[in-house]
């Protein structure tokens, strides 16, 4: 199997948010990529959402993140990756495991993200975490 550029999208992606360097990260992306983060979230599309929901959202004066890729796993087109976000919510230092996969189109922009994690149980760190339909 040969790669198909997913895995090299996904450490892209933590290389680029690590360095807080959004336009090299926004340039990963096709332009109607598809984002479920997590899963029973409503699913947003488009790169516009990506960098108002996903990176403004993640970056305010209440949180910060950074990505720790534990494992990558590729298969054709696709790739999965159980993800480490260490970081501080509210003040709070918190780590959330992730199982993310992550899909690139024929050019090599992903156009599919799945972040499956479960929310801190901490209600100041929830309040912060914009998550307005979680059905977990």
């Amino acid at each position: 199997m040969t790669t198909s550029g997913a895995r090299d999208a996904i450490l892209a992606h933590v290389r680029h948010w690590n360095a807080m360097d959004k336009d090299a990260w926004l340039a990963l992306f096709a332009d109607d990529v598809e984002y479920e983060d997590p899963p029973g979230t409503v699913a947003s599309r488009g790169v516009e959402v990506m960098s108002t929901h996903a990176w403004d959202g993640s970056f305010t004066d209440q949180k910060r993140w950074i990505l720790e890729p534990v494992k990558v796993v590729e298969c054709g087109r696709e790739a999965q990756v159980y993800m480490r976000n260490h970081g501080a919510v509210a003040g709070t230092p918190v780590c959330v495991e992730s199982i993310e996969l992550w899909r690139v189109d024929g050019s090599g922009k992903v156009d599919l993200i799945r972040a499956f994690w479960e929310p801190p149980q901490d209600p100041a760190v929830y309040a912060h975490l914009a998550l307005s339909t979680w059905q977990g």
